[in-house]
């Protein structure tokens, strides 16, 4: 019998609900996909889930994105945090110690290679 393998897991954090089925199915074709509305969600979903990435937007309800990005490596250190925005907040997002990598909002090329090369880099060892 194989060893059973699981595949990465990404938490999705935007309160827009077209932006996470967007984003939910750029990304199905290489990771288990979790959403999460606002912070308290987010935590609650990181809390209860190996979570490998998350996709979090900039600007959120009930805590902005590098507060749910600080949550999210308290609870998960290993995870790597995207921030999305339609902001010009990438210079902020890398003087974050909690932003590991940032995309514009847009460009789905670049969001999907990006996601492909993430599910590389995460994959979970079983």
């Amino acid at each position: 019998m194989y060893p059973q393998t699981r595949r990465p897991r990404l938490l999705i954090i935007d309160d827009g609900p077209d932006m996470v089925r967007l984003l939910e199915t750029v990304a199905a074709v290489n990771w288990d996909v979790l959403s999460a509305a606002n912070l308290s969600e987010a935590v609650e979903t990181a809390s209860a889930n190996e979570v490998d990435a998350a996709i979090v937007d900039f600007m959120l309800p009930g805590g902005g994105g590098f507060s749910v990005a600080r949550r999210i490596k308290e609870l998960r250190p290993a995870c790597r945090v995207v921030m999305f925005s339609a902001a010009p907040v990438g210079h902020q997002a890398a003087d974050s110690p909690d932003v590991d990598e940032f995309v514009m909002k847009g460009d789905l090329r670049v969001i999907r290679r990006l996601l492909d090369d993430l599910a590389q880099r995460v994959q979970p060892d079983g």
